[in-house]
């Protein structure tokens, strides 16, 4: 009996170790999703705003001269002559930004970052500081990794590509001081390697 109740105490701990390992493991990736996604933020926020401060400065800066300097002044036509290649620069921008959906990818990326950072708190809580009871860790982890399955559905519509999901992994190995599986390297720095797992994500690698 001494031997069965042993055996049956050790099942119970290493459930319960496995299941505080999935928490690291959910912290690690959506830790390492949350930088791809914050990246994107910080990449379409610029072209969102480029498009805005054009939109103003442009007609600002060709009204201004003519108040300044009159109609028929020289200034105002050399203003006009630079704008005109300005604004179509601007149009053009327009139409990648309008048909990309520009504005709709900055403010999910903005969204999804900040779920992502969140999930990515929580999961590491449950790893480091977990509920002494494997019931209520087992129930307090299904709560996030559902948060985490219906985030990962919504992200199969931003087409994320490959060498973004190595990149983000690159940071998180990184920032948990985990080895990665495929190169069984902890990464120091996040300069491109030619690892299929953590690394590939030069110009020459996207894809």
């Amino acid at each position: 009996m001494g031997t069965n109740h042993n055996d049956k105490i050790e099942t119970e701990q290493d459930k319960f170790n496995k299941l505080r390992q999935e928490c690291w493991n959910g912290a690690l990736h959506t830790f390492g999703k949350g930088y791809i996604f914050d990246n994107r933020a910080k990449k379409y926020g610029r072209w969102v705003n480029l498009l805005k401060v054009s939109g103003i400065v442009v007609p600002t800066a060709i009204g201004g001269t003519a108040l300044a300097y009159g109609y028929s002044s020289e200034y105002l036509s050399l203003a006009i002559s630079l704008a005109i290649p300005l604004t179509i620069a601007q149009l053009i921008i327009s139409v990648f930004a309008v048909v990309f959906k520009w504005d709709d990818k900055f403010a999910y990326s903005i969204e999804a970052s900040q779920q992502y950072s969140v999930l990515a708190d929580n999961f590491k809580r449950l790893g480091q500081f977990p509920p002494e009871l494997f019931e209520n860790l087992e129930k307090e982890y299904n709560i996030e990794n559902t948060k985490h399955k219906a985030r990962i559905e919504q992200d199969s519509k931003q087409n994320l590509k490959e060498w973004e999901l190595r990149k983000g992994m690159r940071y998180a190995l990184r920032e948990f001081k985990r080895e990665c599986y495929g190169c069984n390297i902890i990464p120091k720095s996040m300069n491109s390697t030619d690892c299929d797992i953590c690394g590939k994500f030069k110009w020459y690698n996207l894809k």
